[in-house]
């Protein structure tokens, strides 16, 4: 979402509704109270999410409440990491890899109770394309032939989708693109009802409404946020009654909440020295592999970082990863560059940036600024999180210690979107910002292609408004391959290029998930998408009769 961005801080995925709303945490009346027989799972958001229009969705925050409303054609299991059909029961692909045909399951029909047809693929293809709705992540559809004539006004239709009966939709390819099938599982590739969506007044922003196992009940904002199983679930109905997000920023409000029985999930774990905590909750605990980076963005579009290759890479020696994940934050692994471990491409013999502050002062010299003297003022920008506020001040001490003093901008979620990613034809004003990226489906092209290609400028994934003309080439010549071999060849050249090369960013971290889970929480599926793309639909409670 991309991350789809990881949007650091991270999600939140466990706080759970209470029988009543935690006293000071309430605005108004709380969803409704739990029965005994009442199957309920509450989770917890740091902030409301920025929308929850599947179309406009680029970070987890959203991607939590809209990966239980919404299908598309195919789906990412979480388990296996295999696309799997969802609302098309089956496909077929010709011999050149340039038409995909699908068949519509049947039985599948939105919250409304309106069957899903072959009509509906089309308009929703549509509306994310059309150049009114701002989709940031388009992209996802561009593939297909006569996407971006219909996007720029060339033309009224697609000519690439083809509805050749209720049930059958094909879609044609410019040319071979491996990751396609991945592509239609991203949330800008979801059914939506047309009915709903045309409203001139969007009342869907407010009032999502797909075909997924979940549908909205109530949002009250600074609240929570309420979803009720739908009994006409193609995939049959979920076990749980209801899911609630509860909005709880401060994390030792939320774990309080957790500890007390309010929340039956809790993605922000005891930190390893707490061992009280610690011996309170450590077995409840799981342990999980995550696809995700964690960097600190240059904007390559503003000074000082605009041309200066020294300055950054400066910046990447005076800064101790180490401290920062195995002293500061245990848990997570010091980056040497962009592909997270367990990715094709990924390369552990990429040398990286360790720690080396006299190399880093030997740099930021010959950057035009010997020992910090003529620097501008820098702002480092994060999100409010208290984990965001050590990562930064520690980060701070490492650059000042060079010579390079930098302040730090804590902001919402809201205004740190909109300082970091810009548009796609201006930047936003972070110069420097910490963020990370999760995949939302498993190909190295889903990290490289969103963070580094120049034709992803602002929302779209490439905040920090990298050009390079050798990486847009690797880039664009992987996905036409088939041998995997080769891409991944290719992809741990154009690493090696953005990260020794032009050191585009600050290489943090690789992140490894871990989350709180209630023991009568049942049916928890680890992913490494990340713990907001968890099934909510596996899920069940099953308490002991107190």
């Amino acid at each position: 979402m991309r991350f789809r961005p990881l949007m650091v801080g991270r999600l939140l995925l466990g706080l759970a509704l209470a029988a009543a709303v935690a006293p000071g945490l309430a605005c108004g009346p709380g969803p409704a109270r739990v029965t005994k027989a009442e199957q309920v799972f509450r989770f917890r958001l740091r902030e409301d999410p920025p929308t929850l229009d599947p179309a406009l969705s680029t970070d987890n925050l959203s991607g939590a409440v809209l990966n239980n409303l919404f299908r598309g054609l195919v789906e990412i299991d979480p388990g296996t990491l295999l696309v799997r059909p969802a609302v098309a029961a089956s496909w077929t692909i010709s011999p050149d890899r340039l038409t995909y045909s699908f068949r519509l399951r049947d039985g599948v029909t939105f919250h409304n109770g309106r069957p899903v047809g072959a009509r509906d693929v089309e308009y929703s293809f549509m509306r994310t394309l059309r150049k009114e709705t701002n989709a940031p992540w388009r992209w996802a559809l561009d593939p297909i032939v006569g996407a971006r004539d219909f996007t720029e006004g060339r033309s009224a239709t697609i000519e690439g989708l083809k509805v050749m009966d209720d049930r059958t939709v094909v879609l044609r390819l410019k040319k071979p693109f491996a990751p396609f099938l991945g592509l239609l599982s991203l949330l800008p590739a979801s059914i939506v009802p047309r009915e709903v969506y045309e409203d001139p007044s969007k009342a869907y922003l407010r009032a999502p409404m797909g075909c997924g196992p979940f549908r909205l009940a109530r949002w009250e904002q600074s609240n929570f946020i309420e979803l009720l199983a739908f009994d006409g679930y193609y995939g049959g109905r979920p076990a749980l009654d209801r899911v609630v997000a509860r909005i709880i920023e401060n994390r030792a409000s939320a774990t309080q909440e957790y500890r007390a029985g309010g929340l039956d999930s809790l993605d922000e774990v005891p930190p390893p020295d707490d061992k009280a905590l610690q011996e309170e909750l450590g077995s409840q605990i799981l342990y999980y592999p995550y696809l995700a980076t964690g960097y600190i963005g240059f904007n390559l579009a503003l000074p000082p970082f605009k041309g200066n290759v020294k300055l950054r890479q400066a910046f990447n020696y005076a800064v101790d990863k180490k401290y920062l994940w195995e002293v500061l934050i245990p848990g997570y692994l010091p980056a040497h560059g962009i592909i997270p471990p367990g990715l094709p491409g990924y390369d552990p013999n990429l040398p990286g940036y360790p720690c080396d502050p006299a190399r880093a002062k030997q740099l930021l010299a010959e950057a035009g600024y010997p020992e910090g003297r003529g620097l501008p003022p820098i702002a480092l920008w994060v999100n409010t999180s208290e984990d965001n506020r050590r990562v930064a001040e520690a980060i701070q001490a490492d650059l000042k210690n060079i010579g390079a003093p930098i302040s730090i901008k804590e902001v919402d979620w809201s205004a740190y979107l909109k300082a970091v990613e810009g548009t796609p034809e201006a930047p936003g004003q972070a110069q420097m910002f910490r963020f990370g990226w999760f995949l939302d489906y498993p190909d190295t092209d889903a990290i490289l292609r969103p963070l580094l290609h120049s034709s992803n400028f602002g929302p779209a994934g490439n905040h920090i408004r990298y050009r390079n003309p050798r990486v847009d080439d690797l880039l664009d010549r992987a996905l036409s391959l088939t041998d995997e071999a080769q891409r991944a060849g290719l992809y741990r050249q154009a690493e090696r290029v953005a990260v020794m090369e032009d050191a585009v960013w600050i290489f943090l971290n690789y992140y490894q998930s871990s989350t709180l889970f209630k023991p009568y929480v049942k049916g928890v599926v680890p992913t490494p998408l990340g713990e907001f793309r968890i099934p909510l639909e596996r899920l069940r409670i099953e308490k002991s009769p107190s």
